[in-house]
């Protein structure tokens, strides 16, 4: 492993003010499933995915065979090429769901299932849905949605209303014909996901990501100096909770997609209820732990969160808009772990940036991806900035998406004639090349960042726990 100081160097590279890694990548050439479940065999009788309410498990080699089976009988019904939506909560069946359709040659769009009926509709109907996969408790508000349409739907469980395709029935077919599935190249032609977003401003869009853009940010976060999850073995597996919604972007690519890449054990939750969460904690060890400030509000403010509890915590993430600097604070001294915190948007697939994996800086969200460029404009001229100088930082990679779905203004808007992306965000870099967030462009003006502003800021969209939950419908607010 490279030395901190050398990697820092290397990932360093200025042309003409933009940050760059010198850090080299290979570029996945194969589809988003085949890329995951390349060393599923090495793990067969290791627990994939667990239902922390519920107790359910699916092996590697369980989950292997059913996403085999929807992924076949999906393609017999004719929905090779459609695309599907997924209305599920953190559930056993959602990898499962995903994995499957992706087999089949499907792009996967999500959705928060208990939606209002309006925003449901709009989903479906912007994305040009053919089928939707749900669960019993959200079964209602689905008909609901596409009530009137030819819309497929298929649920969970073993109790199917008529009209309602058997989810478990299409994922436990004995002996799937493989030979009905599409080919590598074919879906490698075809859109992989279409999450919704809200960009940096407006209506809900949808993010168009082909597989080569979500391989390539696995691929990213997984080099060695910034990979936060070890490999399974005989003898050890990491422990994922997934505390962020699998229904957004960072679900789907961070807790889903890279932990069944490495082969750890995901441990779900349909809803955050704290008692739940904190007795993961306490049963479980070599865990790593992601989630957003409001996870890192209630690690560091929970007084039931105490440093004998985090004992088992390896290593701790951040994501979306940057924590509480005092949260920070305060959970370091709790945990006697690895605590980053990253950044990146849909657009993105989602991770952009992520700091070196012993950083100690807990307010930088790191330098650039290996394969990714970054910069910081003056919210004017659109002139790179040099560091120290605060302006809208603007990222291009592989990892970044083709465009908005059905919206060419948005898509003008958000990505220049060379592919760079807007964020939005208002930010810096130090000499270092280090990246720093300090807010949204509306609520911040172009000048020189003083050491002040470092200390003083702090999240303004900290909320309960619950709140997230509640809200969250595969649509980033940022």
């Amino acid at each position: 492993m490279l030395n901190n100081r050398l990697f820092l160097i290397l990932r360093r590279q200025y042309s003409k003010n933009a940050i760059s890694s010198l850090v080299q990548i290979q570029l996945p050439k194969i589809p988003i499933d085949q890329f995951v479940m390349e060393k599923w065999d090495k793990w067969e009788d290791k627990v994939a995915i667990e239902c922390g309410s519920s107790g359910k498990r699916i092996t590697y080699k369980e989950l292997r065979h059913r996403t085999k089976s929807l992924g076949v009988a999906l393609a017999q019904l004719g929905f090779k090429k459609k695309t599907a939506l997924l209305a599920m909560p953190n559930c056993p069946e959602f990898p499962l769901a995903l994995l499957g359709a992706l087999q089949a040659g499907m792009t996967i769009s999500t959705a928060n299932p208990f939606s209002a009926t309006d925003k449901l509709e709009f989903f479906i109907a912007d994305a040009d849905v053919n089928c939707v996969l749900t669960t019993p408790e959200y079964l209602d508000n689905i008909q609901h949605a596409v009530k009137g349409s030819k819309i497929a739907v298929m649920c969970t469980g073993t109790t199917i209303q008529e009209g309602v395709i058997s989810f478990e029935q299409l994922s436990n077919i004995p002996d799937p014909y493989e030979e009905l599935l599409p080919t590598s190249e074919e879906k490698m032609n075809q859109l992989a996901l279409l999450p919704y977003s809200r960009g940096t401003t407006g209506q809900a869009k949808g993010v168009r990501l082909h597989h080569g853009n979500i391989t390539a940010n696995l691929q990213q976060i997984s080099h060695p100096e910034v990979n936060v999850l070890l490999e399974t073995t005989d003898k050890h597996q990491d422990v994922v909770p997934a505390v962020l919604p699998f229904s957004n972007i960072y679900g789907i690519t961070v807790l889903v997609l890279r932990s069944l890449k490495m082969g750890a054990k995901i441990l779900s939750l349909p809803k955050f209820r704290s008692e739940n969460f904190l007795c993961m904690l306490a049963s479980n060890k070599n865990i790593v732990l992601q989630g957003d400030p409001t996870l890192m509000n209630f690690l560091a403010n929970d007084d039931r969160v105490t440093p004998e509890l985090l004992k088992g915590v390896r290593v701790i993430t951040s994501f979306g808009v940057p924590s509480n600097p005092n949260d920070l604070k305060k959970l370091a001294e709790k945990a006697r772990c690895t605590l980053l915190q990253a950044y990146g948007m849909t657009e993105a697939s989602p991770l952009l940036t992520l700091p070196s994996t012993d950083s100690t800086d807990r307010l930088t969200i790191g330098q650039p991806l290996p394969g990714t460029l970054g910069k910081v404009v003056d919210l004017e001229s659109g002139d790179v900035l040099p560091s120290g100088e605060r302006g809208e930082l603007c990222f291009k990679g592989p990892q970044v998406m083709e465009s908005y779905h059905n919206n060419p203004k948005a898509t003008e808007n958000a990505l220049d004639s060379e592919g760079w992306l807007r964020t939005g965000d208002i930010g810096y870099t130090d000499e270092e090349g280090n990246f720093f967030i300090l807010g949204r462009m509306d609520e911040d003006q172009s000048q020189r960042v003083s050491d002040k502003d470092k200390v003083e800021f702090t999240s303004n969209n900290i909320n309960t726990m619950q709140d997230m939950y509640e809200s969250f419908s595969g649509i980033e607010t940022k």
